[in-house]
């Protein structure tokens, strides 16, 4: 049995394609796998940058905002700060030539309201002094930075002095939930 030329080249030819089948394929899908990860990590990674940027420019925008927001968290604070409300009230009253004698928190309101992002502080303040006064005093209330709603206003006149009146204003300061 002889064998020729071309069969032996015919075998090597078979081996060569054998031995790629065998090891060279696997190892060029491992490389197709690869690639497909890397395309996958290159979009996750342009998301992330997409996002990232996009915090850059919410942070700018903040920075540039910063006063407002500051202003903004004055009118309606985080914290009920009931003792910032109280002092905030007797400065005005003084201010305004108008004696505070009582002050304080009828109760202390949480809305249920999903809608509603501020809670209530309910305030009763005792005031003596002259109608001027009392005007001057609600128009600096109505200016000062803190936002608090009047409900009531309730006077009589003082003790053998027609001049002075005795007010009761009631009204609700606000804060964050």
């Amino acid at each position: 049995m002889s064998i020729n030329k071309n069969q032996i080249g015919a075998g090597m030819i078979a081996i060569a394609v054998f031995l790629f089948w065998a090891f060279a394929l696997p190892f060029y899908n491992g490389i197709v796998d690869l690639d497909t990860a890397i395309k996958e990590r290159s979009d996750l990674l342009k998301s992330r940058s997409a996002t990232v940027n996009n915090i850059k420019e919410l942070d700018k925008e903040y920075q540039k905002r910063l006063s407002e927001i500051a202003k903004l968290s004055a009118i309606v604070p985080a914290k009920k700060s009931v003792a910032e409300v109280l002092s905030a009230i007797d400065d005005m009253s003084v201010k305004n030539g108008i004696q505070l004698f009582s002050s304080s928190i009828i109760s202390q309101k949480t809305t249920d309201n999903s809608d509603n992002l501020f809670n209530l502080l309910s305030l009763e303040i005792g005031l003596n002094g002259g109608y001027p006064a009392l005007t001057n005093f609600l128009k600096n209330l109505e200016k000062n930075l803190r936002l608090m709603d009047i409900t009531s206003i309730d006077a009589a006149s003082g003790l053998g002095n027609s001049s002075i009146l005795n007010f009761t204003v009631k009204g609700n300061a606000y804060y964050l939930k």
